[in-house]
């Protein structure tokens, strides 16, 4: 029998574990979301889509297609039917693709589409996941230096995200994704972080400050305070 080795897990439903084989996956570039004017007596129109600095997307489709193989009538159907329970249920959860390593997708599923074949002995299941338009990177796995299995070698950049800062540090931080985000500052002591001349300041009670932002590429702050403090970034990432 030929090894599983490309696979998806969402909420309880682990597509290798079930003895499925992808056949077919199908990733196309959510479509954007545009904001335009067409005035009168100019040419073309304004395109205010990106007014921000950043471009924004509708929810995204992946289609799965996979197979089972040499399975009888009744097991056929159990799992068909084990299947679509485990995959309907779960909202706004994590997928994880083999084809991905290192990142993880939001959404539910949309459909899940059913194909038996009595004379080849064969289940086929199509699904359908409505996602959120990027894929989501956890950069502060690789603190470690050692998670070589999920460190992207194209798009990924190593850097440290713990500090022990004694007065006044500065610090360069890469967000590698397409957007901004807003990490969360884990502090043992309180802080203030310094960026482009505002200040934000953090404790061991607080580590969310949605003012404070990281835009993609890198980011100057300057760190002021005694404490151990670390970065947890979660970049969003078009793939």
């Amino acid at each position: 029998m030929i090894e599983i080795t490309e696979y998806i897990e969402f909420g309880q439903f682990n597509s290798k574990d079930e003895g499925f084989y992808l056949i077919d996956r199908s990733a196309d570039t959510p479509s954007e979301k545009t904001v335009t004017e067409n005035l009168n007596y100019s040419n073309g129109v304004l395109d205010f889509s990106n007014i921000t600095g950043e471009r924004f997307y509708n929810q995204r489709t992946i289609t799965y297609k996979f197979s089972i193989f040499n399975v009888d009538y009744d097991t056929r159907k159990a799992i068909e039917n084990k299947c679509k329970r485990l995959l309907m249920q779960p909202v706004d959860t994590r997928l994880y693709d083999s084809h991905d390593r290192g990142y993880y997708w939001v959404g539910k599923v949309q459909s899940v589409k059913a194909d038996d074949d009595a004379g080849g002995r064969t289940l086929s299941l199509t699904v359908d996941f409505s996602l959120y338009p990027f894929a989501i990177k956890n950069n502060t796995d690789v603190d470690t230096f050692d998670d070589w299995d999920n460190f992207d070698l194209i798009n990924d950049f190593m850097q440290p995200f713990s500090y022990s800062v004694q007065n006044t540090m500065d610090i360069d931080l890469m967000n590698i994704g397409e957007n901004s985000l807003s990490p969360s500052v884990v502090t043992s002591g309180p802080i203030t972080i310094v960026k482009n001349g505002q200040s934000y300041t953090f404790d061991a009670t607080k580590s969310k400050d949605y003012l404070f932002s990281l835009e993609s590429g890198n980011n100057h702050i300057t760190v002021h305070g005694t404490a151990t403090v670390r970065f947890v970034i979660q970049s969003e990432v078009l793939l």
